[in-house]
């Protein structure tokens, strides 16, 4: 007659306690994955800060950066003046002025040719001529940016104030975009909006 087959302890001890044992393989597992979830959150975390570079502080633009050769200014063929509106303050609160910062923005969008600028000039409400930005032409590559900031603080453009921007370039280039972006705080309000450029004139060289 075949004896009782007999188990080890340890088994038996399992056996019994099955709950227990599925218990704890539960908790570890979910410990697993509170980990692995934890660490991945950590590396996205560290991922995004080593990626994000926080924009830099206004500097006016170094001109010489942007110089134009004389050779390049004798090959252009079109011209174009831009009229682009800007606002050192509007009115509110019946009539009260409200200062505004004020970017030009100035951006080849040709793929291939350079833009030239010519003249950039900052007129006031009356018409008058506050400040000349340029001596000399200036050249933009292709898709490239240059900026001018007239602050808060400056308030003697007006209301009316405006840009004349001219730009050069040979035949079939992409006109520039150009543009003005005011903003202004005070207290807890704030208001920021752009104004595009408009042509006045083009002449054919």
């Amino acid at each position: 007659m075949q004896g009782k087959q007999e188990y080890p302890d340890w088994f038996l001890w399992l056996w019994e306690k099955w709950f227990v044992l599925f218990l704890l393989l539960g908790i570890l597992a979910l410990v697993f994955i509170g980990g692995a979830v934890y660490l991945d959150n950590q590396f996205a975390q560290v991922q995004n800060q080593l990626e994000y570079v926080p924009p830099r502080s206004y500097q006016p633009p170094v001109l010489e950066n942007f110089q134009a050769d004389k050779s390049d200014l004798e090959k252009l063929t079109r011209s174009q003046s831009l009229y682009v509106p800007c606002y050192s303050h509007i009115y509110y609160h019946g009539g009260a002025p409200f200062l505004l910062e004020t970017t030009l923005s100035i951006r080849n969008i040709d793929r291939n040719q350079p833009v030239f600028i010519t003249t950039i000039d900052y007129f006031d409400t009356d018409g008058k001529l506050v400040k000349s930005y340029l001596d000399q032409p200036i050249r933009l590559t292709p898709f490239q940016t240059i900026e001018f900031l007239v602050e808060e603080k400056d308030s003697t453009g007006g209301s009316g104030a405006n840009f004349l921007v001219t730009w050069n370039a040979v035949e079939g280039v992409n006109q520039p975009l150009v543009e003005t972006v005011m903003i202004g705080t005070s207290g807890p309000r704030a208001i920021a909006f752009s104004r595009m450029a408009t042509e006045i004139s083009e002449v054919e060289k």
